[in-house]
Order: structure tokens, then sequence, then C-alpha cells
């Protein structure tokens, strides 16, 4: 399919705020998830890139399944109902017509939105263990640095919804940050209630 085509189909089903909102929640879910667990690693004590690694793509890649297939079914079905809602009222099929292909269409999208969200969080937040492997950098940087990228990650996070709220981008970026170092506030006190 050609993008310029896609491109029609998103405009005609008005998609372009669900991939948005999406992309969002989605990408927020796999900073977070990843920041837990590399957090819940520090508290342990066991700063492992080989564990952390695997953990951390084991669960951003279970998020992009269940994401991309509840994505799938949900737009699915309100494709399907709101198909079937301009059938009532034009009274005639609309199958094989642009409406039900930029329907289907749309549900593609919207699912693989869903599911590469995750992952790209989680493979940024997470590349600075892989160079741990190679032995370029140390586990204790590679920590503070997936930290940073994350926290970073939220930031941009926060400025695109700033952006498109046509709010103070600052603002909202400040408040992801905001949530990311709640989460890692959690984490440390949680290490030293245990110790």
């Amino acid at each position: 399919m050609k993008l310029s085509k896609l491109r029609q189909y998103l405009r005609i089903t008005r998609a372009g705020e669900i991939t948005r909102r999406y992309l969002a929640m989605n990408g927020f879910d796999g900073a977070l998830t990843t920041l837990g667990i590399i957090m819940g690693f520090y508290v342990s004590g066991r700063l492992e890139p080989e564990l952390i690694l695997s953990t951390g793509l084991g669960a951003t890649l279970a998020m992009a399944i269940s994401g991309a297939s509840g994505a799938f079914m949900t737009e699915r079905a309100e494709r399907t109902r709101n198909l079937k809602e301009l059938e009532q009222a034009m009274l005639s099929k609309l199958g094989n017509s642009i409406v039900e292909r930029a329907s289907h269409a749309t549900v593609l999208v919207v699912a693989a939105v869903d599911a590469v969200a995750p992952i790209l969080a989680g493979a940024l937040v997470l590349s600075p263990f892989v160079l741990t492997l190679w032995d370029i950098v140390d586990v204790n940087s590679a920590f503070a640095s997936s930290v940073g990228l994350d926290l970073g990650f939220l930031f941009v996070l926060g400025m695109l919804l700033g952006r498109s709220a046509r709010s103070n981008m600052f603002l909202y970026g400040a408040i992801m940050v905001s949530i990311g170092f709640l989460v890692a506030l959690l984490f440390i006190l949680l290490r030293v209630s245990l110790v």
C-alpha cells in the first residue's frame, strides 16, 4: 500500500488523533515499565545486564503483543460498528468501498503503533546495558544512562503531548519527568526500608 493511500485512509477515518494517543500511552507505559524493571534490579543489588536486558525486552515484547492484539480487537469492533451505522444511515452496503478499506487500514495502523511504541521506548532505555556486554561501559554507568534516557524520553513525550494540547510544552514535559522520578523514588525508598 502506498504511503499517500494510507494517509488518505487515515484522513477518512480521522485516525490521527487515535494513533497519537496510542503512541503516547504505550510509549509512556514502555518507558515506565522499563524504568521499574531497572530500578527493581537496582533495589535487589543485582545490576546484571543479561538479566536486565532479557527481563526488559521480554516485558516490552509482551506489552507489544498485548497492546497490538487489544488495539486490533478494540478498533476492529469500533470500526465495524461505525461502518454498520453508516450503512444504515445511507441505506446501502459499503463493502469494498473506500470507507471500508480505510477502516481496515486504520485498524492495522493503530495495532502496529500500539505494538511499536513500548518496544521503541524499552529498546532506547535498555540500550546502555547492551554496551556493557561489549565492555564499552560499566554496569553503573549503564544504570545511570538508562535512567537518564528514560527521563529524557518522558520529557520529550510530555513536550509532544503539550504541543498536541497547544499548551505549555515544558510543563507537560516536567509532569512526565516527575512521574518517572516518583517511580524511581518509590524503588529507592523500598530499598532503604529493606536495609
